[in-house]
Order: structure tokens, then C-alpha cells, then sequence
């Protein structure tokens, strides 16, 4: 068995060639239908989307399907290249959230999957907050999700082995079950990938993110020219409820628009 470990941000890059494997249990095309439904609630009207943070392009696909006019951007260029397998004709750009070029004016833009979680400081949460306004149309909708405490105290505390078409994940997190508001925390993510000699190989990746109470993201969504319209939790299903209960649901869902003489256009 070899070993390769990995300390860059996030750890992503290297995650990448197995990323949908990792993610291989997450129903993509369901939680498009409830952040689609969200949106309209909120009056969505157009079809451009930018998804940050798009990862290998999961995220987006749904959308596409859909008709929406997808632009995507994120850090990783081993992720991109697996959005541009998956979508070759969907503009993608390398980017950093914190420091977003001018992309377009979008109806939509996207962050989820705790993308934003991993910027470990409010001055870091406000810059990528205010990246992303500057990439909104004048009635853009901005909907982006965040760990909830919960998640912090169980996912984040435990340790996990699943497997994917021969490869073995095994997470493990070090945080703990009375992981207090703003905390950090870490996960490990091993890949163990089946070689034809019958051994594995071993990448390692490390992940460390940070709790954000909703009281401060509120703050932030107002310091980046942005009005906060709603914040709801996160169900199992990736349906939504009307409000948030950082102790029964694990994701928290915001939404977002221009304050009013902030348009972007």
C-alpha cells in the first residue's frame, strides 16, 4: 500500500478523482427540486446561474437539465476538470470564492454543500459574501447553505467507513458532542483505491471548517450589500422548514438579494 497525504486547503485537489465516489450518497437531482421551489418562493425570475463552488459538477447538472444557463467556478482545478467531463459545454472558471472576478449578472447563484464553511474567519465569510453580490443581476436571488452546530456534534464527532465500486472512504472527525457555537473542526478523509496487484493505495485528505451562529452570518449577509429574505433549515429529504433549529437540522439554508441601490447591473 503507498501513501500520499495531502495538508492544501480543503484537500480537495487531491479528493477529486474520488470525490463522486464520496458523494456517491447524496440524491443531487431531489435537493434541485427543493432549492428550485425555494427560489421560486422567493420570486426567482430568469435563468442564469452561477454555482460556486461546483465542485465536479453535481451540483449543477439538475439545473442544466432544467434549461438554467449554468456558469460554474470553484478553487479546485482537478474538481473543474471533472465538471468539464461531466458538462463540456458549461463555461467554468477557476476562482476563488473570496476574490470572485466578474462572471455576469446571474438570476441565481448557488454555494452549497458547506462550501463556505470552510473559510475559518468571519473577515474570509464577508469577503466571499461580498464576492459573490458583485456577481448578481438587480433581483438576483443568492441561496448558499452552512453546517449547523448539529452537524458539528455528530457528523464532525464521529468516524465513518463506507465503500464505492472497490474504493473504501473512511471518515474521521475530531470534534466533539458539545462542540460550542463558532467552533472548529476537522474530518480526515482516507480514499483506499483497489490496484490491480490487489493491494490499495492511500490518499489522505484533511478538512477543517468552521461553525458560523446564523446571528453573525445575518450580520455579514448585511456588511456585503446583501438583505437576508429567509433562513430556513435543512430536512434529511432536503426539503426545507419555515425556520432553523441548529439542534434538529444540519444544514442551514439562506437566502439572499441586493439591498435595495446595490444592484449590480
Amino acid at each position: 500500500m503507498t501513501t500520499t497525504t495531502v495538508a492544501a486547503p480543503g484537500g480537495y485537489e487531491e479528493l477529486a478523482p474520488f470525490y463522486d465516489g464520496f458523494t456517491s450518497g447524496s440524491d443531487y437531482e431531489t435537493w434541485t427540486k427543493h432549492v428550485l421551489a425555494l427560489a421560486s418562493a422567493y420570486g426567482l425570475d430568469g435563468r442564469r446561474v452561477l454555482d460556486v463552488a461546483c465542485g465536479t459538477g453535481k451540483s449543477f447538472l439538475s439545473l442544466l437539465a432544467r434549461g438554467f444557463e449554468v456558469t460554474g467556478c470553484d478553487l479546485s482545478p482537478g474538481m473543474l476538470a471533472g465538471a468539464r467531463r461531466k458538462a463540456p459545454g458549461v463555461p467554468l472558471v477557476e476562482a476563488d470564492v473570496r476574490v470572485l472576478p466578474r462572471l455576469g449578472a446571474f438570476d441565481l447563484v448557488t454555494c452549497f454543500d458547506d462550501s463556505l464553511n470552510h473559510l475559518l474567519d468571519e473577515d474570509e465569510l464577508s469577503a466571499g459574501l461580498r464576492s459573490i453580490a458583485g456577481n448578481l443581476a438587480a433581483g438576483g436571488l443568492l441561496l448558499f447553505d452552512l453546517n449547523t452546530l448539529l452537524a458539528y456534534r455528530t457528523t464532525f464527532a464521529v468516524d465513518s467507513v463506507f465503500g464505492h465500486e472497490g474504493t473504501v472512504f473512511v471518515w474521521r472527525g475530531d470534534s466533539s458532542v458539545d462542540a460550542p457555537p463558532g467552533c472548529r473542526a476537522t474530518a480526515c478523509i482516507d480514499a483506499f483505491v483497489p490496484r490491480a496487484d490487489g493491494a490499495y493505495d492511500r490518499v489522505s485528505t484533511r478538512h477543517e471548517q468552521r461553525h458560523f451562529p446564523p446571528h453573525r452570518v445575518g450580520e455579514l449577509i448585511r456588511r456585503a450589500g446583501l438583505v437576508c429574505l429567509g433562513l430556513h433549515g435543512v430536512r434529511d429529504d432536503g426539503s426545507h422548514t419555515d425556520d432553523l433549529d441548529e439542534t434538529h437540522q444540519l444544514k442551514a439554508m439562506y437566502v439572499a438579494r441586493l439591498a435595495k441601490g446595490g444592484d449590480s447591473e
